[in-house]
């Protein structure tokens, strides 16, 4: 920041939950994080209200295993297409999670899918208010994907 001359900018390469709760960023980037490392910078950076949160998710193993939505059973018994379906499912509750939090959010095509097949870029802007009925409709993904398991999703980070 000094050296382009941006006065009153700071840039922090770390550890995103060492961060102490009483900063406020302006912005959150994660590049790549895999599986629930991209949880973990999003969730941080919501509790911590962070204006912007831009992440690019990497790899998505979490759910693999937990998929409990007997509607989607057809989908989740081949491997390939198991991992297709959680991919989008963990980057649709990333993104629910995100509004429960009061961000607008969107998900997009981050560059021509030619150069790269992670090309996923979640963006979330903070909002003055959370979106009604946001926190049920997370509650409401999460039973139907994991069913009884939705209590343990994540209960690590």
């Amino acid at each position: 920041a000094l050296e382009l001359g941006f006065s009153g900018m700071k840039f922090m390469v770390e550890d995103v939950t060492k961060t102490p709760s009483d900063v406020t960023p302006d912005m959150v980037i994660s590049l790549h994080a895999c599986d629930i490392a991209t949880d973990i910078v999003i969730n941080t950076a919501a509790r911590l209200g962070a204006g912007v949160i831009l992440s690019t998710p990497c790899c998505h193993r979490y759910l693999n295993d937990k998929v409990a939505a007997s509607g989607l059973e057809f989908v989740t018994r081949y491997p390939h297409l198991r991992n297709k379906l959680c991919e989008a499912l963990t980057d649709a509750i990333r993104a629910s999670r995100l509004e429960s939090f009061g961000y607008a959010v969107s998900v997009m095509e981050l560059t021509d899918p030619d150069d790269t097949p992670k090309n996923t870029l979640i963006r979330a802007i903070k909002k003055n208010s959370t979106a009604k009925n946001s926190e049920e409709n997370y509650d409401k993904i999460l039973s139907f994907v994991l069913g009884d398991g939705k209590e343990n999703y994540l209960k690590g980070i």
